[in-house]
């Protein structure tokens, strides 16, 4: 191994290190946010249907408007 690519590996390995806690917050927050989805829909299942319903209305004009 040379000398240039130990100086490589190292910016290499902290920046490794600085991305893991913001994966694992990402983690952590999608996990929160699904809980917060299946309570909805064990408690309020009409709701739940009515905002999907809205929410895939909504990509399909915004699809159909980026296809014109």
């Amino acid at each position: 191994m040379s000398t240039d690519q130990i100086v490589e590996e190292r910016p290499l390995r902290r920046r490794v290190e600085q991305v893991q806690p913001d994966i694992a917050a990402a983690r952590l927050k999608v996990t929160e946010l699904e809980q917060q989805a299946r309570t909805l829909i064990r408690q309020r299942p009409v709701v739940a249907m009515m905002i999907a319903a809205g929410a895939g209305y909504l990509v399909a004009r915004v699809v159909a408007r980026g296809t014109r």
